[in-house]
């Protein structure tokens, strides 16, 4: 009896504690998904560990919008967009109106601005009427060609409003800074929208960004002592397509041509719909350059199926004439300008621009660390389709170079992961360009991430239109 208690004893004295046991399972060899975050509690059901199933589950899940994933771009409208009455104000807003009003009333000798012919304005702010920050019914009441008769003071009023937007959200949210939460790129529509954009991210003051918006819709369109010229600014779309957001790009000529290309590529290829008007256009420039003094070019490259075109009277009609008679594109509408911008008959005015912009002191982003401002939000450059270089350099391009607007978007969302997976257009001025961004998001490739267009600082929020249904 006593040895069989000792083999007992010595059989349990051999297997090792119950703590120091390791089970490997097969959950441990190969783990198991984590919870899907719209689930309450994980199950032990064959639907739940598939790893298969709980990968389209997972695909199908949709996030809000503060939720989404990538970074948010908000575009400005330019001068040309349609300026609207503002709504809704705020104690924000109304300031924001206030100072701007009285920065185009007060002279700026550092910059050389010096009102002109602000007479009928002047009262409204010294208590003649009793009424302050006067810009901001500036639209009320008028037509678009009675407010481009002063297309100085329009200018002004595009900025200050989409400014006063973002004071508006400011308050609301109770932010630092006027750019909204998750802004990561700033993009405006030629020179009066870059400089919107800016004076948003703090790197100009309201009062100068308003001022040179004045000054640059100020500027003479013919050098001075000069004959008058009559000038004529026009959107054209590609006549295959009918609608500013129609669908495919490329028209049946030829063989394929490269992905990305805005200009003309070699003869046999199939060129893209807005590389065959690029081609006319070259085309007339040239008989143009040696009979003068007719000038037109396609100074925006808005869409790769919509430009405008600017130039003197005669030749945009010649122009517009050939492309039709070529079935190539139709005029869509005439853009009350003050200048021919984005061409070279506003090189004469640019010493004098190149002057003004040195003067005015424009802030350095390595400098927002000590200030409440916002930081590594990068603003575009729509001349050169980069993010922006020095402020005083890179907007002298805009009164001669053209301004390739599809370009610069298209950087952001053409990548397979794309920067920007989140577009708000500014203002209803804006909302052309969220219609036109609409029209070049449908052509993404299937299986893209979603891309959301929404309109900001409206009454109605614009629809989300991820790439899946389009």
């Amino acid at each position: 009896m006593r040895r069989s208690n000792t083999r007992a004893v010595t059989r349990l004295a051999r297997q090792p504690p119950a703590q120091h046991r390791q089970i490997v399972t097969l959950p441990r060899l190969f783990p198991q998904p984590p919870a899907q975050p719209y689930a309450r509690s994980a199950t032990t059901t064959t639907s739940n560990t598939d790893w298969l199933a709980w990968l389209k589950k997972a695909s199908a899940f949709k996030t809000s919008s503060d939720e989404r994933q990538g970074g948010t771009a908000l575009l400005f409208a330019g001068l040309g967009s349609f300026p609207h009455t503002p709504h809704s104000p705020t104690p924000a807003s109304l300031l924001v109106w206030e100072q701007a009003s009285e920065a185009l009333l007060t002279p700026d000798a550092t910059i050389g601005y010096f009102p002109q012919n602000m007479e009928e304005f002047a009262g409204h702010l010294r208590g003649a009427v009793g009424i302050r920050g006067w810009m901001r019914g500036w639209v009320e009441g008028r037509s678009l060609d009675e407010l481009m008769k002063r297309p100085d003071v329009t200018a002004a009023f595009i900025l200050t409003s989409s400014v006063a937007i973002l004071a508006s959200e400011q308050e609301r949210s109770g932010s630092k800074t006027w750019l909204p939460k998750g802004t990561t790129h700033l993009a405006g529509h030629g020179f009066i929208g870059t400089l919107t954009a800016l004076v948003a991210a703090g790197r100009l003051d309201l009062a100068t960004g308003v001022r040179l918006a004045m000054i640059y819709a100020s500027l003479p369109p013919v050098p001075p002592g000069s004959e008058p010229l009559k000038f004529l600014t026009t959107v054209i779309s590609a006549r295959l397509f009918h609608s500013l957001s129609a669908p495919p790009t490329d028209v049946p000529f030829g063989e394929y041509s490269s992905d990305y290309a805005e200009s003309s590529s070699a003869p046999g290829q199939r060129r893209r719909a807005m590389q065959l008007i690029l081609d006319e256009v070259h085309a007339l420039q040239n008989e143009w350059q040696e009979r003068g003094p007719e000038w037109a070019a396609a100074g925006i490259i808005n869409s790769s199926k919509v430009c405008v075109v600017t130039g003197t009277q005669q030749a945009v009609l010649q122009l517009i004439e050939r492309l039709q008679h070529l079935s190539l594109a139709n005029p869509v509408m005439d853009v009350h300008m003050p200048c021919p911008y984005h061409t070279k008959l506003m090189a004469h005015a640019v010493p004098k621009f190149r002057e003004t912009l040195s003067r005015a002191l424009f802030r350095n982003p390595d400098t927002f660390a000590a200030a409440d401002l916002p930081q590594g939000t990068i603003i575009l450059d729509p001349m050169t389709t980069h993010p922006m270089g020095p402020a005083a350099t890179s907007l002298i391009p805009h009164l001669t170079d053209q301004l390739r607007w599809h370009k610069t978007l298209s950087r952001l969302y053409r990548p397979v992961a794309p920067e920007v997976t989140s577009f708000k257009t500014v203002g209803r001025g804006a909302k052309g360009l969220g219609v036109m961004l609409r029209g070049e998001l449908r052509q993404r490739p299937e299986g893209a991430a979603d891309i959301y267009v929404e309109e900001f600082g409206v009454k109605a929020v614009g629809s989300v239109l991820p790439r899946a249904r389009l």
